[in-house]
């Protein structure tokens, strides 16, 4: 039988539980390896989440994929006024085979990667990459399209104290062939006003000082080479926990360098090995709540004893902190001797609601569950068309357990409860709460049940 009861004031609580979920990540031979994970093959691709190494697909929609949907097949997809029509539209209306707008370089493939429509109407609501001005050119009534995976990961940049730093000297390459984002403003530039605010703090986070300028070229004064490794938000959340961040150099096997931020002040501090060049200095400043590493020493780790041959294709071939991780950048060599580790915790704040369902004594002690029941007595006295009559004195189990072989206790209404049900204030189930084992409850019993979900 159910009861329901509500919830008083003083049985919701409202929580927010703070996580660090931990990240890994290895840079190495031009790949970024990402929690050890390895890179599972399918019926279809040789990454079955669709994505290159190191990367996070978006909800992992689009798994063992092969290939994309064409739609610029321009042969069919043009309307009378030479723009793209819907290819599923089209398809239902001409009856030719979908199939024929999956694509995979020169052929066809029947099993593509999920793709996102939105057609041009007065709803304006429109894809990020397409920018306002795209979108104000185009016809009414014209799709745009995005394929998925959806990815992301972490990339790096390398600004060189020779050229104007407005666009960064390389970029990660982009999926599945799409240009880099390029401009007038870089990433670093664009990053002025944030590293400045922080600087009330921590003088170390000035973009110019007297000691050196990160926008600057060769031609001013202070200029010095400049990384910038870059922490997509899905990877980190609300912030990087302060602490948590720690780099190292490996060169063919050996750790030349180790960065950490033990002063919690966003303060990248070289803290060994001991005797590697530049320890104990700053060699750079997080940004937690931005996500974004800025390095900016280029003092050689090695104290001259090693160069790497194939060179990071930056200012110099020495293992470097400006050359983190620059062997995922898309101009950088492979790098094959220097390895790269980076490891930091994120934060994520939770809210949770507690709330506290209470089983009264001499309640919920009656259940229309057919064990409930005495199986010797009759249910139903009579039924026909006119009428269906119980028999009121039908017995209950009697389920009390006795000392003695055989004879059972002393009656006492007896239930079990095995889930609680959470309704809204109309009355609608939004919620149930299974419990592990059933929890016996009997009339003299008050229980009281403890429920905890994420909001």
């Amino acid at each position: 039988m159910a009861y329901i009861f509500k919830f008083k004031p003083t049985d919701k609580i409202v929580n927010l539980v703070k996580t660090y979920p931990a990240f890994s990540f290895v840079f190495y031979d031009g790949k970024a390896h990402y929690n050890n994970q390895k890179t599972l093959s399918g019926s279809f691709a040789s990454n079955v989440l669709g994505v290159p190494p190191g990367h996070v697909s978006l909800y992992e929609m689009a798994v063992d994929k092969h290939g994309y949907i064409d739609f610029n097949n321009i042969n069919v997809l043009l309307n009378s006024d030479g723009y793209q029509k819907d290819p599923f539209g089209y398809a239902v209306d001409s009856g030719t085979s979908p199939t024929q707008f999956y694509l995979t370089g020169a052929t066809r493939a029947n099993n593509p990667h999920p793709s996102a429509f939105k057609t041009k109407d007065g709803s304006r609501i429109n894809f990020k990459t397409l920018s306002t001005t795209q979108f104000n050119a185009m016809p009414d009534g014209r799709p745009s399209y995005r394929n998925y995976p959806l990815s992301a990961s972490i990339y790096k940049d390398y600004y060189r104290d020779t050229t104007p730093k407005t666009t960064p000297s390389s970029y990660l390459p982009t999926l599945h062939g799409n240009p880099a984002i390029t401009g007038s403003v870089s990433y670093l530039q664009a990053l002025r006003g944030t590293l400045n605010s922080y600087a009330v703090m921590n003088p170390n986070y000035y973009v110019s000082s007297s000691a050196r300028n990160l926008l600057a070229s060769s031609s001013a004064a202070g200029a010095v080479d400049v990384g910038l490794l870059s922490v997509p938000h899905i990877l980190y959340g609300d912030g990087i926990k302060k602490g948590s961040i720690d780099l190292k150099f490996y060169v063919t096997g050996t750790l030349v360098g180790h960065l950490r931020d033990t002063r919690r002040n966003g303060d990248l501090l070289q803290i060994g090995p001991p005797g590697s060049g530049g320890s104990g200095s700053v060699a750079g400043v997080a940004l937690y709540d931005e996500g974004f590493l800025v390095l900016t020493s280029s003092v050689d780790l090695t104290n001259g004893e090693y160069v790497e041959s194939s060179g990071y294709g930056t200012s110099h071939n020495y293992p470097s902190w400006v050359n983190f991780a620059q062997s995922i950048s898309s101009s950088a060599p492979a790098a094959s001797g220097s390895l790269c580790t980076f490891d930091y915790s994120g934060s994520n704040r939770i809210p949770t609601l507690m709330l506290f369902a209470n089983a009264p004594a001499n309640r919920l002690n009656h259940s229309n569950n057919p064990t409930y029941r005495d199986q010797s007595t009759p249910l139903v006295m009579s039924t026909g068309s006119t009428a269906y009559i119980q028999n009121k004195d039908a017995l209950i189990k009697n389920v009390v357990s006795s000392s003695y072989d055989g004879p059972t206790g002393s009656f006492a209404k007896t239930t079990y409860i095995s889930r609680i049900g959470i309704y809204d204030a109309n009355k609608n189930l939004i919620a149930i709460a299974k419990l592990a084992n059933p929890v016996k409850k009997t009339e003299e019993r008050n229980l009281t049940f403890k429920l905890k979900l994420d909001i």
